[in-house]
């Protein structure tokens, strides 16, 4: 059971912004429309949000991800080749060139370091707030934050730039153990909690709460409706192939 803060106020103008299933968010389509940056924290081998935001509004896109290199993709082309899994084998070629083609562009680029400070030593790391500087202040910037847990070394820092975001769309990890973080993000972010999806990837922890929670905020979003109910309509499973959890708020 969730907390009641985790809980959207209402429901608001979203859309669909990722490919299908896991990669994809629910964000506030003004929120998309008014950015003037996508930072995106995060990107592995799927850049399908980022893409898709691209095609909706041809923004500058700074994507900052370590591990992505070109024997990243390497060794997923080969494995899947070694395992005759010919399908997938074509799939991580087709992927490969188009990622090359997305990030071989002055506007999108890709830095590969880690965000926030602490953490592993075996990556350079880039503090936040060298990261707002790249955009020089810009007070329309979207972050997209995907990393794994590294998420709550940088939350303060977003705060701290609240003023400076449209919207945000991040996924908390092991959200079971770091509820009062969560909370406290959600009460001092200074935007509006507009959607909230569990990912089916995970399962439920301590206290019944979904160990992992895609959220998304937005600073003025577009009321539809003051009654909301989940699943959200454009909402999808993450793994398509289990059942999808539940969610309950508490009163």
């Amino acid at each position: 059971m969730l907390p009641k803060e985790f809980k959207p106020d209402a429901l608001f103008d979203l859309v669909r912004v990722g490919k299908n299933n896991d990669g994809g968010y629910l964000i506030c389509k003004k929120s998309l429309e008014e950015s003037k940056f996508l930072l995106s924290f995060g990107i592995s081998d799927d850049f399908s949000f980022e893409e898709n935001f691209k095609k909706i509004n041809n923004i500058k896109i700074i994507s900052f991800d370590p591990t992505v290199s070109n024997i990243f993709f390497l060794k997923k082309i080969i494995k899947n080749l070694l395992k005759l899994n010919l399908k997938i084998f074509y799939h991580n070629i087709i992927n490969y060139i188009k990622f090359k083609k997305f990030f071989d562009n002055k506007n999108n680029i890709l830095i590969k370091k880690k965000i926030g400070k602490g953490g592993s030593a075996s990556y350079e790391h880039f503090d936040f707030n060298e990261i707002i500087k790249l955009t020089n202040y810009s007070s329309s910037i979207f972050l997209k934050i995907d990393i794994e847990g590294d998420e709550y070394r940088i939350l303060d820092d977003i705060i701290n730039n609240n003023k400076l975001i449209k919207g945000i769309a991040i996924e908390f990890h092991d959200a079971d153990l770091h509820t009062d973080k969560i909370i406290n993000f959600i009460n001092k972010i200074n935007l509006s909690l507009v959607h909230v999806h569990p990912n089916n990837y995970s399962t439920y922890g301590k206290g019944e709460i979904v160990s992992s929670l895609e959220m998304t905020f937005s600073k003025n979003p577009k009321l539809i409706k003051n009654e909301v109910t989940f699943p959200h309509e454009l909402d999808q499973k993450n793994n398509p192939d289990t059942e999808d959890l539940k969610i309950v708020f508490k009163v």
